[in-house]
């Protein structure tokens, strides 16, 4: 059962373009309060009519009491009827439930009272129905039927009359421990298959029936399984006036607080195991991000310090000479040494008629003077003499330019040395 709610029709502006487009939105059922609170309604009816009526026949007919029959009855009902509607409301169809989705925030508050309201209603009609079914007569009244289904301790007990016989009784102690066992299992197991905003996981019918079962196993000979408090409302109201051995409203209380302690004990285990996993979690989050920036902080270190090893101020604060000689280029090392080269003057050697050109050094620049004149050859030589040579100003270390000597110039000093030899003869 789907609605459908749509929104305004196409509008449009003036110029003829589409100024919004209809919405269309899917109701579902769950989005509905009213439709859920109905859902419970009609749930905890159905639930607890099959309870009563099957309680009371079905004992009564087998004529030996077992309870093999309520065991497989309750849990296969809850079975059933939490997979039809469970999708709609969540499956609670019990107070006790209820109770515990709010305190663990699964379900709000209004609609937690609203739940409660709707499931004592639907138990009071199925009580309503059930009573009007059963047939009666005067060698089988009422209460000869209710028996079975009404819940009670010690005189109220479904084995009170078998256990008089041997002067032992149930009594309210014990009815006690056996609830809040079975209510607990029965909680917790409708708890924790609920999502986190009360829909009903996948699983919850089946856990919900099982748990049901179990409850009812440990519960019926003593109490005639309560187990929810709108199960044992529905049936005590309309049996109070039929004749019981003991007044099922005096025992009322037991079913219920029995149930919402248990309720309560639940909800407060799951609070508290979800703050400490939550801790725990944060704990370790912490802890790995500490080990993430002490990574990284040594990380960040050994690149600064790389860094600084490497980076040009570094090497000049460290001294001139032994990074210089380490890491500078051999460009920058040349220009040193030209540059403590030039700190005192050299005047460049005057080219000597008699003697043959000094040979070149050997870190000196090659110089092609091919294409130079004869007259400049002549000036360049007459410079040399005089004048000192330059310091190294650039890139190239320790250029030192010889005094160039050129074809002319050397046929003159051959012929001045012609001139300075005696003849022979």
């Amino acid at each position: 059962m789907t609605m459908e709610a749509s929104a305004e029709p196409v509008l449009e502006q003036a110029d003829g373009q589409v100024a919004a487009k209809p919405v269309r939105r899917r109701i579902r059922p769950r989005d509905v309060r009213w439709i859920r609170a109905a859902a419970e309604l009609v749930g905890t009816f159905l639930i607890c009519a099959v309870i009563y009526l099957s309680y009371s026949f079905g004992q009564l007919v087998m004529g030996q009491p077992s309870v093999v029959l309520p065991v497989l009855g309750t849990a296969l009902t809850y079975l059933v009827v939490t997979a039809m509607l469970g999708g709609v409301s969540g499956g609670h169809f019990n107070p006790a439930v209820t109770v515990a989705a709010m305190f663990t925030s699964q379900i709000s508050m209004v609609d937690g009272l609203i739940y409660i309201v709707a499931q004592v209603i639907g138990a009071i009609g199925a009580g309503a129905l059930a009573v009007a079914l059963i047939p009666v007569s005067k060698s089988v009244p009422d209460r000869t039927w209710l028996m079975f289904s009404v819940n009670g301790f010690s005189g109220g007990s479904p084995a009170a009359a078998t256990l008089g016989q041997q002067h032992i009784a149930f009594g309210a102690p014990m009815a006690i421990v056996v609830e809040l066992i079975g209510c607990m299992i029965v909680v917790a197991a409708a708890i924790t298959t609920l999502r986190s905003d009360g829909r009903a996981r996948r699983n919850h019918a089946l856990y919900t029936g099982l748990a049901y079962g179990v409850g009812v196993l440990v519960t019926y000979p003593i109490t005639c399984s309560g187990l929810n408090p709108a199960r044992s409302t529905g049936i005590a109201i309309f049996a109070q006036s039929k004749h019981m051995a003991v007044s099922p409203i005096s025992q009322l209380w037991l079913f219920w607080i029995c149930p919402l302690l248990a309720a309560s004990l639940v909800a407060l285990v799951i609070i508290m195991t979800s703050i400490i996993t939550d801790n725990m979690a944060m704990r370790a989050m912490g802890a790995a991000t500490d080990a993430q920036l002490v990574v990284q902080v040594d990380a960040d270190a050994q690149a600064q310090a790389q860094a600084d090893a490497f980076a040009p101020g570094a090497q000049a604060q460290a001294g001139p000479d032994a990074q210089a000689e380490a890491f500078a280029p051999a460009g920058a090392q040349a220009q040193g040494q030209s540059a403590q080269a030039s700190s005192a003057p050299v005047q460049t050697p005057v080219a000597d008629t008699t003697d043959t050109a000094a040979p070149a050094d050997t870190t000196a620049q090659t110089v092609d003077v091919s294409s130079l004149s004869d007259s400049d050859a002549e000036q360049d030589a007459d410079a040399g003499k005089d004048a000192v040579a330059p310091a190294n100003a650039g890139t190239i270390p320790d250029l030192q330019v010889e005094p160039l000597h050129t074809a002319s110039e050397t046929e003159d000093n051959s012929d001045d040395q012609s001139e300075d030899k005696p003849t022979e003869g």
